[in-house]
């Protein structure tokens, strides 16, 4: 059985800005889509009649392929930071062969929206897959030079699990849950690889955060929390290098034994690649948490002489070659130590990889960073006094009860008792909206807290909400809005469905 999927790729980099001002130049980048590239068969693919949004700390770009249909890729300038790209309903492949371009079937088998950290002066491949046929297609980065390549999977009969699967003479040499059948000289060793932690990625992205959370999170039931309701959280983000000789190798997750599917998220996770403890300054473990490795892939190269300059391993068959690392962002669900009962003071993070060493390397004693941490007082006067008082700095999430505001145009609006009503800023409501913002509905002219609401909605299409509710006997009603995260911006143009 071939453990690979065929896939076309389309690489979205983001890559230093050589431009910028004094100053500037440590926190901008720029983000590229290359839109164009050749399969093995000698087809040649271009993505059409695309949107992509990507979303960060201060900005929404929206690339268009049809803006300059002659165009080959699209860029802009960016900050470091977290984002999201969505790539809007729509989209087409085109195979180019020489004759009159021809709209094939193809899938689309990247997450919508996909997460990703952008680190100043680094390169943060995205990838958005599609599959289509047998054709397996890279679109690299590569604005002004483009340079396109076509990056192929291990052939079905070089995988393994043990030696019986090998040919004679010889081995498995299990680099990860999978391995590749070598034939070894006489005293030669398997390559492996070798899983390191940054400590300067995890330094640099550390903040403390609040977050509500309810009863059914799926934070709760994978024991990323320790109760429901509002948490503070101390996030940061964890980028785990292969400096070894060899590629970590993992697979396909419904092919490989060693991931557990989560029922609350809807896919697999690998549990036990990284652990995360908070330490005070005699050793004393105050705190715990756990990274939910749900899609470990080539992220980002590394720097390393004589690695692979494209990425290979994405979420479908995953892994991390030599000299790439995988980059769990700091926004990522359960990308944290929940510090809610720690007191305030001098701590220390503890990033441990692979700690019980399930993964074969070929080196065990760098897979421990520690980096120092202080936790401030958390600053409670007592909380916010009502919905629309602002929050604590740093509180986010969705059923918070502060830092809402009514939506420009949407107090005391009329309904019809008993009748359904659907408002929202996108989706079917002919509204808009940007960023990751939420919607509240409200009895009469006030605003109200998420126990007495009507409706209260987070992502509906994308991160544009929308919500159905049974307008109240008073026949009024008002909707508030308010961004996810109280550090990022969000608009959303509430309009009602007809």
């Amino acid at each position: 059985m071939k453990l690979t999927r065929l896939a076309v790729l389309a690489t979205m980099a983001l890559a230093g800005c050589s431009g910028a001002p004094v100053g500037e130049e440590e926190t901008v980048g720029e983000v590229e889509l290359n839109l164009l590239g050749f399969a093995p068969s000698g087809n040649q693919y271009r993505l059409r009649d695309a949107t992509v949004m990507v979303q960060g700390p201060d900005s929404t770009l929206f690339f268009n392929t049809e803006d300059d249909p002659n165009r080959f890729s699209l860029s802009a300038s960016v900050t470091a930071g977290s984002y999201f790209t969505w790539l809007q309903e729509g989209w087409r492949l085109e195979r180019l062969n020489g004759g009159a371009p021809q709209t094939v079937e193809a899938e689309l088998l990247s997450p919508n929206p996909t997460y990703f950290d952008v680190f100043p002066q680094q390169t943060t491949p995205v990838v958005l897959r599609f599959r289509a046929g047998g054709d397996d297609v890279s679109l690299n980065q590569g604005s002004f030079e483009i340079f396109i390549d076509v990056e192929e999977g291990p052939a079905e009969s070089t995988l393994c699990r043990d030696d019986s699967e090998c040919g004679p003479g010889q081995t498995c040499c299990l680099a990860g849950f999978l391995g590749t059948c070598t034939s070894l000289e006489a005293g030669e060793a398997c390559p492996l690889p070798d899983l390191t932690v940054s400590a300067d990625v995890a330094q640099s992205s550390l903040y403390i955060n609040r977050q509500y959370f309810p009863a059914d999170s799926c934070a709760i039931a994978e024991s990323c929390i320790d109760a429901p309701g509002e948490r503070r959280l101390l996030n940061f983000s964890t980028q785990t290098p292969n400096i070894g000789e060899a590629d970590m190798v993992l697979g396909n997750p419904l092919d490989v034994q060693d991931f557990e599917f989560s029922s609350c998220h809807g896919h697999y996770h690998f549990e036990g690649y990284a652990r995360y403890e908070l330490v005070d300054l005699v050793g004393n473990v105050v705190a715990t948490g756990h990274k939910q490795a749900f899609c470990l892939l080539d992220s980002s190269p590394v720097g390393i002489p004589g690695s692979p300059s494209t990425p290979r391993y994405h979420c479908e068959f995953q892994g991390i070659q030599r000299g790439w690392s995988d980059v769990y962002g700091a926004g990522l669900d359960c990308q944290w130590v929940d510090i809610t009962d720690v007191p305030s003071g001098d701590y220390a993070l503890r990033i441990m990889i692979n700690p019980d060493q399930t993964l074969p390397e070929s080196d065990y004693s760098n897979n421990i960073i520690e980096v120092p941490v202080f936790i401030p007082d958390d600053g409670s006067t007592g909380g916010p006094t009502g919905p629309l008082s602002p929050c604590p700095p740093g509180t986010s999430g969705a059923g918070r009860d502060c830092g809402w505001s009514i939506a420009a145009g949407a107090q005391s609006l009329a309904c019809e008792p008993g009748a359904p009503v659907t408002v929202g800023c996108g989706c079917a409501t002919g509204g808009a909206c940007a960023g990751d913002p939420m919607i509240r509905v409200c009895e009469g002219a006030e605003g109200c807290t998420l126990s007495t609401s009507l409706a209260d909605e987070d992502d509906t299409c994308g991160r544009c909400p929308e919500t159905m509710f049974i307008c109240p006997p008073s026949g009024s009603y008002t909707v508030l809005v308010a961004p996810y995260s109280t550090f990022s911006a969000a608009t959303c143009e509430v309009a009602v469905a007809p």
